[in-house]
Formats: C-alpha cells, sequence, structure tokens
C-alpha cells in the first residue's frame, strides 16, 4: 500500500506541474516597447508581413523587422488613430481632425480632399479588394461611405460607430464594428447590420483575416478569438489589456497586439502563445 503523503506528495507535484505548464503556455514575452503617449492602431503591409505600422496620436512608427524595432515614419505631429492599410505604397490615415494619404509608403503625406461634414474621424476601414471603397465614422454625424478614395461620401447609418474592420466572404466584402446596438456586421456596405456577440468585455479594436475564417477583439480584458463569424468567442494566451490589434493578410494565425503599456508583441498561432522573436 502506498503511503498517504505520498499520494498527496505525488498529487502536490502534479498540480504545480499543471500549474507551471499553464503559465508558461501563457506567458506573453514583448518583442519591444514603442515608448508613445497612447496606442491607437496596428497594420501589416499587405506585401511584405515583416513590414508593420503603429499609428498613435502623434505620427506613424513603422518596423521592417517583424517588430523587433521601430524608427519615426514619414508622418510626425499628425494623429495617426486609424490606419487600415490597403496597399504597400498608397494608403490613407484618420483621426482627430486628421485626414490625409500617401503614395509613396509614407515618405510623403497630403490632405485628402472630401466632402465629408466633419473630419473628427474615430474609424476607419477600407475595403480588402478596392482600394479606393472606404469606410469613416465622423463623430457627431454618423458612418459614412466612399466609392472614390474618400473624395466623396455618403452617410449610411446616424449614431456612434467604433472599431471597423473588413473582410472578403467570397465576392462580397464585409464591414465589422462597434455600433449603437452593439457589435454588429454589413454585408451591404454599412446600410443594414446583423447583430453578433460581444467579446465580453469593453473592447478597443477589432481585427479579420483576409477571409473571416477568425476575428480578433482586442479587450480590457485580453485578446478575444472568433472562429464563427462573430457568434462565439473564447480567450487566447493574452490576458493583459490590449488595445491595438493586427492580423497578417497571408497567414490569419499570424497575429500582433499592443497593450496599454506600449509593449508590442506577435503570436504565431492565433494568439495561443507569444514568444519571443
Amino acid at each position: 500500500m502506498i503511503p498517504a503523503v505520498a499520494v498527496i506528495g505525488v498529487v502536490a507535484v502534479a498540480a504545480a506541474i499543471v500549474l507551471l505548464t499553464r503559465s508558461q503556455t501563457g506567458a506573453a514575452t514583448p518583442w519591444a516597447t514603442l515608448g508613445t503617449a497612447d496606442v491607437h492602431a496596428l497594420a501589416f503591409d499587405p506585401s511584405d508581413r515583416q513590414h508593420l505600422y503603429f499609428g498613435h496620436h502623434n505620427g506613424l512608427l513603422e518596423s521592417t523587422d517583424g517588430g523587433r524595432t521601430w524608427e519615426a515614419s514619414g508622418l510626425s505631429g499628425a494623429d495617426a488613430m486609424n490606419v487600415p492599410i490597403a496597399n504597400g505604397e498608397r494608403f490613407q490615415i484618420a483621426g482627430h481632425e486628421v485626414y490625409l494619404e500617401t503614395t509613396d509608403g509614407g515618405a510623403t503625406w497630403r490632405p485628402v480632399p472630401n466632402d465629408l461634414p466633419g473630419l473628427d474621424l474615430h474609424a476607419f476601414a477600407v475595403d480588402p479588394a478596392d482600394a479606393d471603397h472606404a469606410w469613416a465614422f465622423a463623430v457627431g454625424f454618423g458612418l459614412y461611405e466612399s466609392t472614390d478614395a474618400g473624395r466623396h461620401w455618403q452617410q449610411r447609418q446616424a449614431g456612434n460607430w467604433a472599431a471597423l474592420t473588413t473582410y472578403r466572404d467570397g465576392a462580397t466584402t464585409v464591414l465589422v464594428g462597434i455600433g449603437p446596438e452593439g457589435l454588429v456586421r454589413s454585408a451591404d456596405g454599412g446600410t443594414t447590420w446583423t447583430p453578433l456577440a460581444y467579446p465580453g468585455a469593453p473592447l478597443a479594436a477589432l481585427a479579420a483575416s483576409p477571409d473571416g475564417s477568425v476575428l480578433y477583439a482586442a479587450t480590457s480584458a485580453g485578446l478575444r478569438r472568433s472562429r464563427d463569424g462573430g457568434a462565439s468567442w473564447s480567450d487566447t494566451g493574452f490576458a493583459d489589456q490590449a488595445l491595438a490589434v493586427a492580423v497578417a493578410p497571408a497567414d490569419p494565425m499570424d497575429v500582433v497586439l499592443v497593450d496599454e503599456a506600449t509593449r508590442f508583441y506577435r503570436s504565431p498561432d492565433g494568439g495561443d502563445t507569444w514568444p519571443a522573436p
């Protein structure tokens, strides 16, 4: 007969191993600390998954080594609250009284001529199939849609909108965002909406794989993931407050985020683990 003390000891050791394994699995190792005053947006260059952009109130940072090191880009002193990359050389940013575009990968910038009723743009998303097709939330005026690179806009919905993201479902572009009724999706450019499950904690940002097979939500309780189009959500291995998130266009499991302390993390497996570079 095995003494009871020995059995208790074996159980305790086994429990300790399980706890240690969980701790190691759930540990997230930052690749870099960005050191900005705030956190707003992350984006991949579609043509190079090692090329990333980070938007904050005072400009745009850029990494060409997968997020290990970061440098100031050609944009400084302007609010890059939204950075939805749709083309490696040509893209737009939007923020507080800021709406700019570049055609040379961020080296130079110019204002976008437009007819929006206001330029306090708290959310902005671009159609992954058409860089000229975009949506913007203008504070105090509602959600707008443009099909000519932001020159002309039409209102689609009133109210407050936030955390917009897009993906392609076959030949249809799907828009997902936080609206007056919570988390919703639209398959007709923002005219009508279908409710989705809420990720379960205050949400700061959304990201989607190109085909919508995986959705990610950066929340105050960590990074949440959905594999069924937002019908349900589950925890990932990142449990701290996440403020910005992006998915590599070529791999829905390659996900990056920045937390409230401006630390940058990268996961190769959809957020389950967050190893060092």
